[in-house]
């Protein structure tokens, strides 16, 4: 439980950060505060040495239901101010975000709803308890998506299933997720912190070049032509047979041993020099 003011918790543990809406009594909606403190974190990530994985989650009964409507006060003058004030702070961040070469993954649960839904999009890897529920429910309130949901939904499930969630804005359960692509990973609500723990230990002690790679390759592809694709790739893989993670790895194998890749450093967490293949 949340005994601090603070909306959102930042802890670093080695290489993790977990970052936690942290909010209980207003169900991590969002709203000025939250939105400020999450982009604060997500720019924090950059500066931390050795980072390998980010953990998005949240305590209370549910993730994120989306904007706190009471703090829109839509029976008053400057709503639509609060919302641009809020949006031009939060976008940087996302953008920061997406490129940062460290693995970010969200751990769902409970309801989790239109800029809920937005959060979630912007991790690597989604890990949903199978109480988790969805709705983009924009058009529900007579509203219009956020958070890059137009930019994200097409390319995960594309253009026709998008439309339909963000049209008709019904719900759905943690397995029509998974089975949409939204989220990757469902587990019994029971076994849920375990399952994300091991998740985020196995990213953690992996070859965390290799995944950066992997990341900036895979999210640079819908932009490239497949001859542009096929020279990063060459580029990326050439680079990599002269690193000591793919020697390892090739060693190991011929070893018949585990591979051991915590021994490096962790790629540099800028978006410095790293976005030349992002969006």
């Amino acid at each position: 439980m949340n005994t601090t003011s603070q909306p959102v918790a930042y802890e670093a543990a080695g290489p993790v950060v977990t970052i936690t809406l942290d909010s209980p009594a207003t169900r991590n909606a969002l709203d000025g505060r939250i939105i400020a403190a999450l982009a604060d974190a997500f720019l924090r990530l950059e500066q931390e040495p050795g980072l390998r994985v980010a953990l998005l989650r949240a305590n209370g009964r549910m993730f994120c239901p989306g904007a706190d409507l009471g703090w829109l006060r839509p029976g008053e003058t400057g709503m639509a101010d609060r919302m641009d004030s809020v949006l031009a702070t939060l976008h940087p961040a996302l953008l920061r975000l997406r490129c940062l070469p460290a693995i970010v993954v969200a751990a769902v649960h409970g309801p989790v709803a239109g800029g809920g839904i937005g959060l979630m999009n912007l991790a690597d890897l989604v890990i949903a308890a199978d109480d988790a529920t969805f709705s983009l429910a924009y058009t529900r309130i007579g509203g219009t998506p956020d958070l890059g949901a137009t930019w994200h939904l097409p390319r995960l499930i594309g253009e026709r299933r998008a439309l339909e969630l963000l049209l008709l804005s019904d719900g759905f359960d943690a397995r029509r997720a998974q089975e949409l692509g939204l989220v990757n990973f469902v587990v019994p609500a029971a076994e849920f912190v375990g399952a994300v723990d091991r998740l985020v230990e196995r990213l953690a002690h992996g070859p965390a070049g290799a995944y950066a790679t992997v990341k900036r390759l895979s999210y640079g592809a819908f932009d490239a032509s497949l001859d542009e694709q096929l020279e990063a790739e060459r580029r990326a893989i050439v680079a990599a047979a002269d690193g000591w993670e793919f020697r390892e790895g090739v060693q190991a194998l011929l070893e018949k041993r585990p591979p051991r890749f915590d021994g490096g450093d962790a790629p540099d967490g800028s978006c410095t020099g790293s976005r030349e293949r992002y969006p």
